[in-house]
C-alpha cells in the first residue's frame, strides 16, 4: 500500500498544527499578563501610538512561521516515516499506512521532547519554573548526554535505513558511483575556489595607528572583578579574560560615571562633558535631544582621517545616530515592536530553537545579536561581527571603534555553559537561571505588603549574587574574544584600548538606606554601587602596562585624555581634563578631584519626603513612537519636569552632597545632605550639620548645573510627593528639617 498526496498533504498539515499547539501550550500561561502589558501600551491614555498594523504583521508573519517550519517538517518526518515503514522487497503488507503513521508520531514525538529539552539545556530562563529542574538544566553532564543524543539520533537512524535498503542503496551507487564522486569533487572545488577567493580579496595590512577602540561592559561592577592587581580581587574566577587584559594596562582604581544609565553615561565619555552640557540627560531622550549639542570624540577623530564605528548589541535603551559621528552603525534595529517583542519575550520555544541562528536571522533579523532578547541571546554573533570588522580595518591606516555589551544587564538571564557556574551552595531557590521568578516574587510580595522571611531573603539575595557572578563570568568572555579577534588582526600592538563600563549595579549588600528589591541602576545617588566602574587603558605596545591611579578620575576624562596621547586638539567645550600626565610620570597632582553626578528616570519609591512628583503616571506614558520609524522617544512636553525630577551630587574622595528637589509651599527648593564617604559608604547618616562649611561649599559647587537647568527649563507646575516612598528604611533618612 502507498502513500497518496493526501497523505502527504496530511503529514504538512499536522506538522504545522502540532507546531502551533506546543508553543501555544508553552504560552498559554502568560498570555493574560502579556496581553495586560500591550493593551496597556496600546491604551489612548498612554498616547505612545503604539503601532497596531505593525503588532499584527508581527503575528502574522510569527504564525506563518509555524504554518510553513511546522509543513516542513511535517513533511520531512513523514518520508523518514515512509522508509521506516517500508519494507525492502515490493510492498504487500496492507498494515503499512497503520506502521508509516506510527513511525511519523514517534518521529514528531522524539523531535519534540528533543526540542524542548536541548533548550532547557542551553537556555534554562526561557522555562519560567527551570528551577524546579535545576539539577538537571544546570548540569553540565545533562548538556553533554543531551547534544550526543541530539548527533547521535539521526546517525543510528541513517545507518538503520542503509542496513534496511542495503540493496537499493548500494545498486545505483555501483552504476551511478561518478555522481557522488562528482558532487563531492564541486564541493571541494568550491570550499578551496571559495577559501582562496577570500585570501585573494585580503588587503594587505597596511594599518599605521594608533587605533583606539572603546569597550563597554553594561553594569560591571570593580569590585566583582577576580584580577590579583586589585586591593580586594573577588573571590570567585569571574573574570579571567578581563583579568589578562588587565596586566597590560593602566588601571584607575576610582573611577566614577556621572548617571548611571547607558545613554547620557555614553555620551559624557564621547563629549568630554556633564550631562547639562552634552544635553543627553535620559536613556531614548526627546527627538530633539536626540544628538549631544557639543562636538563628540568620534567626530574629531572622524575629522582626523580615522574610520569610526559603533557595535551595541541591545538597542532597547539607546541606538546611534551616524551624526554623532560614526561611519558604520552596527546595531539591533529599534522600534517600539521589538522594544514590547523582547521585553515580553514569549517561551515560544520550537521559534527560538528553529530561528536564533545565521539562517533563521533571515526571518527574523531582530534576533541577530540582540541582547535584548536576553533568555536566547547568543554573544559569539556580536563577536564575529566586530572581528569581520577588524579584518577590514588591516588595510585601513587608523580607526576608532566603539563597543557596547549589554551581556549583564538585568534581567540577570543566564544560559549555558554560565547556567551551570555558581550555583547556589544550599536551599531552595526561585530561579536557577533568570531573575523573572525573583522579581515577580518581590512584586507579589510588596503588592500584598508581606515582609519577606530571614530564611526568604538569604535565598533571594544569593541567588542574585550568583546569577550576576555568571552573567559576570560571560561577559568576560565575551570581552576576551574580541581581544582574541584584535591580537589574531595584528593590531593589539598599535591600539589603545580602553575598557570601562557605562555604570555598575545596585546589588544586595548589608547597610542600605532602602529596603532593597531587586537590582537597580540610576535611581538615586546614594552609594556608589552604580556610579562607581572599572575603567583601564592599554597604550601600544602594552607601554605604563601595570601602572595604578588611586586617585579620583571621571568618565569624562577619557576623551580628553585619549586625544592628548594622540597629540590631538582637545575637544570644544570638554569639562573633563586629560589625566595623561599622571600615566606618564606615575605621579597623580595634589589638585581636589570631584565629580557632578544625576539619577535618570527615577521611581517615587526612593522619593524623600516632600519630593518634586512626575507628571505622568507611568513609564509608557512618558514615551512616545514615531509613526513612521517606530522608534520610542521620551515626550518632549515632560522634558523640563523630568529634569527637575533629578537628584543630584557632587562626590570628592572625601564626601558626598546630595541636591533633592523637593516642594515647599508650593516652591521648587532644594534639600541638601552632606555624607562622610570614609565612615559612611551607603549615604545613610546627614553630617551637614557638623560640617555646615563643607554643605555650602560643594553646594556652591553643584548650584551651576542646577541654576543651568532652571534657565533652560524654567520650574512649570510642581507638586510634591507627601510622604517618602515604601522603599526608605525607617531612621535611616536623617535629615534635620
Amino acid at each position: 500500500m502507498l502513500i497518496g498526496k493526501k497523505d502527504w498533504l496530511l503529514c504538512a498539515v499536522l506538522g504545522a498544527l502540532v507546531f502551533l499547539a506546543v508553543d501555544g501550550f508553552n504560552i498559554s500561561g502568560e498570555i493574560p499578563s502579556r496581553w495586560r502589558q500591550l493593551k496597556n501600551f496600546r491604551t489612548p491614555s498612554a498616547s505612545s501610538g503604539f503601532p497596531t498594523a505593525a503588532f499584527n504583521l508581527r503575528i502574522a508573519k510569527t504564525v506563518s512561521f509555524y504554518l510553513f517550519c511546522g509543513a516542513a517538517v511535517g513533511a520531512a518526518l513523514g518520508a523518514l516515516a515512509w522508509l521506516l515503514a517500508r519494507r525492502p522487497s515490493p510492498e504487500t503488507d496492507a498494515g503499512f499506512r497503520r506502521r508509516f503513521w506510527k513511525s511519523w508520531t514517534a518521529l514528531m514525538a522524539a523531535l519534540l521532547v528533543y526540542v524542548h529539552l536541548r533548550m532547557l539545556t542551553l537556555h534554562p530562563a526561557l522555562f519560567a519554573h527551570s528551577y524546579l529542574l535545576a539539577d538537571f538544566a544546570g548540569n553540565a553532564m545533562w548538556v553533554l548526554v543531551v547534544d550526543v543524543l541530539g548527533k547521535a539520533a539521526p546517525i543510528l537512524l541513517a545507518l538503520h535505513l542503509l542496513k534496511k535498503f542495503r540493496r537499493e542503496a548500494t545498486a545505483p551507487l555501483r552504476r551511478w558511483w561518478w555522481v557522488p564522486a562528482g558532487l563531492l569533487a564541486v564541493v571541494l572545488l568550491g570550499v578551496g575556489g571559495a577559501w582562496a577567493a577570500r585570501k585573494a580579496a585580503e588587503k594587505p595590512f597596511a594599518n599605521e595607528g594608533p587605533n583606539v577602540i572603546l569597550i563597554a561592559l553594561d553594569s560591571l561592577r570593580p569590585d566583582y572583578l577576580s584580577w590579583k592587581g586589585l586591593k580586594q580581587p573577588y573571590p570567585r574566577p569571574t573574570t579571567p579574560d578581563i583579568d589578562r587584559f588587565l596586566d597590560d594596562a593602566v588601571w584607575f582604581d576610582q573611577a566614577f560615571v556621572s548617571v548611571g544609565r547607558t545613554n547620557p553615561s555614553w555620551m559624557c565619555i564621547l563629549t568630554g562633558c556633564w550631562p547639562p552640557t552634552s544635553g543627553i540627560r535620559f536613556d531614548l531622550p526627546p527627538r530633539e535631544w536626540q544628538l549631544p549639542r557639543v562636538p563628540t570624540l568620534a567626530q574629531t577623530l572622524q575629522k582626523a582621517g580615522y574610520k569610526t564605528a559603533w557595535f551595541l548589541d541591545n538597542t532597547n535603551y539607546m541606538w546611534m545616530e551616524p551624526a554623532v559621528g560614526f561611519d558604520e552603525v552596527i546595531e539591533p534595529e529599534h522600534n517600539a515592536l521589538n522594544f514590547y517583542m523582547s521585553s515580553v519575550q514569549f517561551p515560544t520555544i520550537l521559534y527560538y530553537f528553529f530561528l536564533n541562528n545565521r539562517l533563521g536571522f533571515y526571518f527574523d533579523p531582530s534576533l541577530r545579536m540582540n541582547a535584548a532578547y536576553r533568555a536566547t541571546y547568543r554573544p559569539e554573533f556580536m563577536t564575529e561581527a566586530v572581528g569581520k570588522y577588524l579584518r577590514r580595518m588591516r588595510s585601513a591606516p587608523k580607526f576608532f571603534q566603539a563597543i557596547h555589551l549589554c551581556s549583564i544587564h538585568i534581567p540577570f538571564c543566564v544560559s549555558y555553559p554560565y547556567s551551570t557556574q555558581f550555583a547556589p551552595s544550599f536551599g531552595p531557590v526561585l530561579n536557577r537561571f533568570g531573575y523573572r521568578s525573583l522579581l515577580e516574587k518581590i512584586l507579589e510580595n510588596k503588592e500584598l505588603q508581606r515582609q519577606f522571611s530571614e530564611e526568604d531573603t538569604a535565598w533571594i539575595f544569593t541567588q542574585e549574587v550568583n546569577l550576576y557572578n555568571a552573567l559576570t563570568r560571560s561577559v568576560s568572555d565575551a570581552f576576551g574574544a574580541i581581544i582574541a579577534e584584535i591580537k589574531k588582526a595584528g593590531l593589539y600592538d598599535n591600539s589603545y584600548i580602553v575598557l570601562m563600563a557605562d555604570h555598575g549595579e545596585n546589588l544586595p549588600e548589608p547597610g542600605l538606606r532602602y529596603i532593597y528589591g531587586s537590582s537597580t541602576h540610576g535611581f538615586f545617588m546614594w552609594g556608589d554601587s552604580d556610579t562607581h566602574v572599572p575603567l583601564a587603558i592599554k597604550f601600544p605596545n602594552q607601554k605604563y602596562a601595570g601602572r595604578r591611579m588611586e586617585r579620583l578620575v571621571r568618565s569624562v576624562d577619557i576623551a580628553p585624555t585619549l586625544l592628548d596621547a594622540l597629540g590631538l586638539p582637545p575637544l570644544e567645550s570638554a569639562e573633563g581634563v586629560s589625566r595623561l600626565r599622571d600615566i606618564e610620570t606615575g605621579v597623580e597632582d595634589d589638585r581636589e578631584r570631584w565629580i557632578y553626578g544625576e539619577t535618570g528616570l527615577s521611581s517615587p519609591s526612593f522619593f524623600i519626603a516632600d519630593h518634586l512628583d512626575y507628571d505622568f503616571a507611568g513609564y509608557g506614558l512618558v514615551h512616545e513612537i514615531d509613526p513612521v520609524t517606530l522608534k520610542l522617544y521620551k515626550k518632549s512636553r515632560y522634558m523640563a519636569n523630568m529634569v527637575h525630577v533629578k537628584d543630584r551630587m557632587i562626590r570628592t574622595e572625601q564626601w558626598k552632597i546630595i541636591a533633592y528637589p523637593v516642594v515647599r509651599a508650593d516652591r521648587l527648593t532644594h534639600h541638601v545632605e552632606l555624607f562622610d564617604l570614609a565612615t559612611d559608604r551607603n549615604s545613610c547618616n546627614d553630617v551637614s550639620t557638623s560640617h555646615p562649611a563643607v554643605r555650602n561649599e560643594l553646594f556652591k559647587r553643584m548650584w551651576p548645573f542646577i541654576e543651568s537647568d532652571l534657565k533652560t527649563f524654567g520650574t512649570g507646575a510642581v507638586r510634591a510627593v507627601p510622604r517618602a516612598g515604601g522603599m526608605l528604611r525607617e531612621g535611616k533618612n536623617t535629615d534635620k528639617r
